[in-house]
């Protein structure tokens, strides 16, 4: 009996705990395949709409350098896009072309997407519409002030900080937490909105629970039929949600997928919001995402390298762009040479111990862009 009361101990506090706290015992590491142990909601395809493949797709010959990093950081799915055609794809680790996975916050630049679209669709006036039209929680003091350009260039201003290290943290709360309104409604304003760009996962769930009340359906229903299907989507997609069937989604990462799919959002912004003709997106917004806020940071300096939920990376000075997800997910779009590389995989890191340390380095992405230009930029 003695050696069974730690267990005992062990289960009372799990159970009286929050769900995200016991999430985060249990599972600890957000992983791949987390929409396995969480509640999600279909993200339907229609008619699918291949990516044409070139003969050699899987065949060519790629240096060993590159085979050894995406091998040894876990790669699961690497694929390169030419031309609007695949001519390199990879899978590893069990995964295939139609295995999905989390992309995590590569998912943002989907919720860029997704306003875009509701702005061409006249259901939000501008960018400079303040949020608590849609969501009353926020029509208190200060929070009344945040705009939907506010949350598109995390400027929001409120009071959540990511904290990977602290199990009861922020970044516990909105990854493996089951109230992200409750969440949100606890937020107050620390910044003037507008006046300070801070990476805070909090801004894009604001966002989407904003986004689904001025759309007037959920995110998955409205992303299914206003970008998975008109894109050819060739599987359906599965989009984390707080709570078991009528939950809201999380709208800052978790919309699983596979490799081909994801590339279609890398696609259309190299064609600048058009699709086989017809125009999803305005290219005007599509320009604006991808031209630098320039919004001081925590430093006091501008912030070049962000614009509305999109990476503007410019490698040894490209015209690159990216969506970035944790653990060196990413939708790399070189513009100048018709390339994009998508990869997905475990870390973005080599070696034990090196996951938080500053980047002494080129950070993963831009040694996978380096390769991709050496190898198919011709």
């Amino acid at each position: 009996m003695k050696k069974l009361l730690p267990i005992f101990v062990a289960l009372l506090l799990i159970t009286s705990c929050k769900v995200y706290f016991t999430r985060t015992i249990i599972y600890n590491d957000p992983g791949l395949e987390d929409n396995k142990i969480m509640p999600v909601r279909l993200v339907k395809s229609g008619t699918p709409l291949p990516i044409c493949s070139s003969a050699d797709c899987g065949h060519t010959q790629i240096p060993d350098s590159l085979l050894h990093l995406i091998k040894e950081t876990g790669t699961v799915a690497f694929l390169v896009i030419k031309n609007d055609t695949v001519v390199y794809e990879y899978y590893g680790l069990g995964y295939s072309d139609s295995s999905l996975v989390n992309p995590f916050s590569v998912t943002k630049s989907i919720m860029s997407i997704l306003t875009g679209i509701a702005l061409k669709e006249g259901k939000i006036k501008s960018l400079d519409e303040p949020v608590c039209d849609f969501y009353e929680p926020y029509k208190k003091e200060g929070l009344n002030k945040i705009t939907f350009k506010n949350l598109l260039c995390m400027s929001s201003g409120v009071n959540f900080h990511d904290s990977y290290f602290n199990p009861t943290g922020g970044t516990a709360q909105i990854y493996y937490g089951d109230d992200m309104k409750g969440l949100i409604n606890s937020f107050k304003i620390e910044k003037e909105p507008g006046t300070e760009f801070r990476y805070k996962n909090c801004d894009p769930q604001i966002l989407g629970i904003a986004l689904q009340n001025a759309v007037g359906m959920n995110l998955s229903d409205y992303a299914s039929e206003k970008l998975w299907k008109p894109m050819g989507a060739g599987h359906d997609a599965e989009w984390i949600i707080d709570q078991p069937k009528t939950g809201v989604e999380k709208s800052y990462c978790c919309f699983h997928t596979n490799a081909r799919d994801i590339s279609r959002i890398g696609l259309l912004y190299e064609h600048k919001g058009n699709w086989h003709g017809k125009q999803i997106v305005d290219t005007s917004y599509v320009n604006a995402c991808l031209t630098p806020h320039r919004l001081p940071g925590e430093d006091g300096t501008g912030t070049n390298d962000n614009g509305y939920l999109w990476w503007i990376r410019h490698v040894d000075g490209g015209d690159d762009f990216s969506a970035d997800g944790m653990k060196g997910q990413y939708v790399g779009v070189i513009p100048s040479k018709h390339l994009i590389f998508v990869r997905l995989g475990k870390r973005d890191w080599l070696h034990k111990g090196e996951r938080f340390l500053p980047h002494k380095y080129p950070n993963l992405y831009t040694i996978m862009l380096r390769n991709v230009v050496n190898v198919w930029g011709k």
